[in-house]
């Protein structure tokens, strides 16, 4: 095992170890990830990542590789996740886009939501910065096989709309939306439904035109998602106009 992720496993393994419904798996889904999870929860890791490690003081890029190594060498879930606050850091934001060569190469070994959302919220961080160099990753996964590139490609869209001062025009953002509403996978349902709540926050009249057009397209999952910020009566509207089709008519 990689010096790092044996360093990082072995302070993690001295945590608090939750069981039950603290215990990370459970809100991760249990059998959703092939990874091991060690029971240590959100606040523990800030914390033991405040504490730091020995390579803690090493200058940024080097620290950058090093957690590119935890990363890639890994099949600890709570290491693995380390590895993604790091990057997240709001002091970290401006250096995003020097990384990306590297983040751009952690998709593939997404298999879950909460590393896939925290690796979106990544993503869209640079690619508020860079778009040229990003969207072509999203629209490249986007037509993937695998699901959670298909999330990733939806959800690094935005993340949270609130968080961004660019965005894409709404032209992108919807295309990539429409390319996956047949795709039938749960966690890809749920970030067509989230890139339409977060696509309203920023383009309202396009993104209830789209929800509208397409209101027999959208799963239940991604439908009840995206109208959740807009604004009643539309949301009621909209809901009238899905009555139909549940009914049988």
């Amino acid at each position: 095992m990689n010096q790092y992720v044996t360093e990082v496993e072995h302070a993690l393994s001295k945590l608090p170890q939750r069981t039950s419904k603290h215990h990370p798996e459970s809100y991760v889904g249990r059998g959703q990830s092939k990874l091991r999870f060690l029971g240590v929860n959100m606040p523990d890791l800030h914390k033991a990542l405040e504490k730091g490690f020995s390579f803690s003081d090493l200058e940024s890029q080097e620290n950058a590789n090093i957690w590119n190594q935890v990363w890639s060498h890994s099949d600890c879930f709570e290491v693995m996740m380390l590895a993604l606050m790091w990057f997240s850091h709001p002091k970290r934001r401006l250096q995003l886009r020097q990384h990306g060569s590297i983040l751009k190469n952690w998709a593939p070994k997404i298999d879950n939501w909460a590393h896939a959302d925290g690796l979106s919220g990544i993503y869209a961080r640079i690619l508020e910065e860079d778009p040229k160099t990003v969207l072509p990753w999203l629209e490249t996964w986007n037509r993937s096989r695998k699901p959670w590139l298909r999330r990733l490609s939806l959800v690094s869209l935005l993340y949270y709309s609130s968080q961004r001062q660019k965005y894409l025009p709404v032209e992108t953002i919807l295309s990539l939306v429409r390319a996956q509403l047949q795709f039938d996978h749960y966690y890809v349902q749920k970030a067509v439904g989230w890139t339409l709540r977060e696509s309203h926050n920023v383009y309202p009249k396009e993104t209830y035109a789209f929800i509208s057009e397409h209101i027999h397209q959208l799963s239940a999952h991604a439908f009840s998602t995206s109208i959740e910020k807009i604004p009643e009566p539309k949301r009621q509207t909209l809901k009238e106009m899905r009555r139909p089709k549940r009914r049988g008519l």
